[in-house]
């Protein structure tokens, strides 16, 4: 069964007597058409004397909400509103009640009924915002969140498609996006609502915001062509495009970075080190950073500071086993072997059958005359865990002789101090 035919199964359909034929205003009654009735709580039928026009206008109501491609939707929106003109809007108000009441399953349902029963622009984007205020409850941003977000965007658009250039709706999309950081769409429509805005304080708020999406869309752009540029070889290039940037936004990281990796291609380190570091005092800590500091470090004259630079590196990428080869190279280098065995051994953890790895062996065993058996594999044990685990079991140790052996009981250890 359907989520919809869940919500539908409290319906049954019937046929009103021939009697009732007639005209309310401009809309005509037709017997022959089955109406839905809602079921009171707790009943699988009536009796045709139980059956009541608010009965009747609940089952419209509830086919309005959840099935609007159902074959008689026409016919029962056209009743309800000749039944009570101002449905829509005494629906919304009970709608925006139940909200504020927290019964969100029927808040929702009405502001389904309202949006099918008379759409308007209002209508999509009361719909809309009630959506992203339920995505909001799931603080964790998890299924919840996306579920319901995504229908608050499916609603707008929704809404777009219908109206097309209505200037309230493709604000109210071009800012859902924004807030979704989907930077070039939220432009897309922002810049459609500024051509049929109405010269006022929010036409003015979103030339602003215009603005700096421009801006940042430009900058991505000279960004990326800055990476291309030293990709292709042509550093100078892209160091003329990151000096412009930085002149803009001097507290985006990536555009350090960039502005270091094309120094350090050109082999100016003291330079590109700067750049380097100048990541770290934006709060940006990478193990890319630490590494490429590190090589600037070597070639100028700083080992030390380049054994310390990829140790950092390591910490935040333990598995990357360049970092740990070129470490344990370092070390080797600096017949520091105990430290040089020790990275060695975490990088053949990772590969061991490495070319870097397996040449870095080699050296090894010749420096040391040592020959390296299978990879020594660290093992961490949790005591606690271990005495919980085999609290029933004591420590043993089988005594030379029958009935010598000796067994003690972990405990724990209830000394005051």
């Amino acid at each position: 069964m359907t989520q919809t035919n869940k919500i539908l199964q409290d319906l049954v359909f019937i046929r009103l007597p021939s009697s009732m034929e007639r005209d309310l205003g401009d809309f005509h009654i037709d017997p022959s058409i089955e109406i839905p009735v809602q079921l009171p709580a707790g009943k699988d039928s009536l009796e045709s004397t139980e059956i009541s026009i608010e009965l009747l206008v609940a089952g419209m109501l509830k086919i309005i909400a959840f099935d609007p491609d159902h074959k008689n939707f026409p016919y029962y929106r056209d009743f309800v509103l000749a039944v009570q003109a101002d449905a829509p809007e005494e629906l919304n108000l009970a709608a925006i009640s139940q909200e504020q009441k927290e019964n969100y399953d029927f808040a929702e349902e009405l502001f389904l009924t309202v949006n099918h029963l008379a759409p308007q622009s209002a209508t999509f984007i009361n719909l809309a915002t009630f959506y992203s205020k339920r995505a909001s409850l799931d603080t964790s941003k998890g299924t919840s969140y996306d579920f319901y977000q995504q229908k608050a965007m499916e609603t707008l658009k929704e809404g777009v498609t219908l109206f097309e250039d209505d200037a309230p709706l493709l604000n109210e999309l071009g800012f859902f996006h924004l807030y979704q950081g989907n930077v070039e769409i939220a432009k897309e429509y922002l810049d459609r609502f500024l051509e049929v805005a109405e010269d006022d304080e929010k036409r003015e708020h979103v030339q602003k915001i215009m603005g700096d999406i421009n801006n940042k869309l430009n900058n991505d752009k000279l960004l990326m062509q800055a990476y291309d540029q030293i990709q292709m070889s042509k550093e100078e290039e892209a160091l003329i495009n990151l000096e412009d940037y930085l002149k803009e936004s001097p507290k985006v990281w990536n555009a350090w970075f960039l502005k270091g990796w094309a120094l350090r291609r050109l082999q100016k380190f003291a330079d590109a080190e700067k750049a380097f570091l100048a990541c770290i005092s934006l709060g940006e800590s990478s193990s890319d950073i630490y590494n490429e500091l590190a090589i600037c470090a070597l070639e100028t004259g700083k080992k030390d500071l380049a054994k310390n630079y990829l140790n950092t590196a390591v910490d935040l990428d333990e598995k990357n086993i360049t970092l740990l080869s070129n470490l344990a190279y370092l070390h080797l280098q600096d017949e520091e072997l105990d430290e040089a065995r020790e990275f060695l051994e975490l990088a053949r953890n990772i590969d061991e059958k490495d070319p870097v790895i397996v040449r870095l062996m080699n050296d090894y065993e010749q420096t040391t005359g040592e020959k390296l058996s299978s990879p020594i594999v660290q093992q961490f044990v949790n005591t606690a865990e271990l005495k919980e685990k085999d609290k029933d079991k004591p420590f043993h140790i089988e005594g030379t002789e029958e009935g010598n052996d000796l067994e003690v009981p972990f405990e724990e250890d209830e000394t005051e101090e």
